[in-house]
């Protein structure tokens, strides 16, 4: 059962932003589109055959099978080319994250929360939802260990996606990833009010600030406004309530 989904994306403040506000959206990218060249392209093959060396005599012939199965593989990778990705993160106090993806903390963090009832919409075209495995092997483990011989092959191959969509290496763990992956690349329409909060950076512009504001209060309904600023430590810093003025 899918639970409402509570995470925050990082921003840079363009026009791509204000656009998903004045007319609430979000954007899944295309796996080939991610910015870590690993991400979503995994070699199963080499998987298969890694797991097929260390497994037992009935999931080697299965495993085998599979592979042998004409244009499995193919397939599988052709699916990936109609499949959007939108990343979102756990966490909202990660200097990192800010840098990376919120220009630098001159943007801004948003929190999304998507109710359940959107989520298994029919028309949302859910494919998974759920945060991100960093582990390296982990596809090669799951067809070692998960109990995957009594399964039809549609079934192995949407939880094969789930494994798959949902890999990533150790490096990337600070990111505390979390996804929503649907059969549709491109813009999403949501309704404004699954925008919960807006988080200004340490070093967004006052007339930034002014115009996400206004624009979130019109368009979303957002009545929450909070800002980061440093800590008494030397690198730290903390979330407080933007003073409103």
């Amino acid at each position: 059962m899918v639970k409402n989904f509570l995470q925050f994306k990082f921003r840079p403040i363009n026009k791509y932003l204000i656009e998903s506000i004045v007319n609430p959206s979000i954007f899944f990218a295309k796996p080939c589109n991610l910015n870590d060249p690993f991400d979503c392209r995994l070699n199963l093959r080499q998987s298969f055959q890694r797991a097929a060396i260390s497994a037992t005599k009935n999931r080697k012939k299965w495993l085998l099978h599979v592979m042998e199965v004409p244009n499995f593989i193919e397939t599988f990778y052709s699916l990936l080319e109609y499949i959007g990705v939108c990343s979102f993160s756990s966490i909202m106090e990660e200097t990192l994250l800010w840098s990376h993806y919120a220009d630098e903390h001159r943007g801004v963090c948003l929190t999304y929360e998507f109710p359940t009832s959107f989520l298994l919409d029919t028309q949302f075209k859910l494919t998974v939802c759920g945060p991100v495995n960093y582990t390296s092997g982990q596809l090669t483990k799951w067809l070692q260990k998960a109990p995957i011989e009594d399964m039809a092959l549609e079934q192995f191959a949407i939880e094969l996606l789930h494994i798959f969509l949902k890999t990533k290496s150790p490096s990337w763990k600070y990111e505390k990833e979390a996804r929503i992956i649907r059969n549709e690349f491109g813009i999403c329409h949501i309704r404004g009010e699954f925008m919960k909060q807006v988080c200004f950076g340490l070093q967004t512009p006052k007339k930034d600030i002014d115009l996400i504001i206004k624009l979130s209060g019109d368009y979303c309904g957002c009545k929450i406004f909070t800002q980061m600023v440093r800590d008494e430590t030397d690198f730290g810093f903390k979330i407080t309530p933007y003073e409103l003025r």
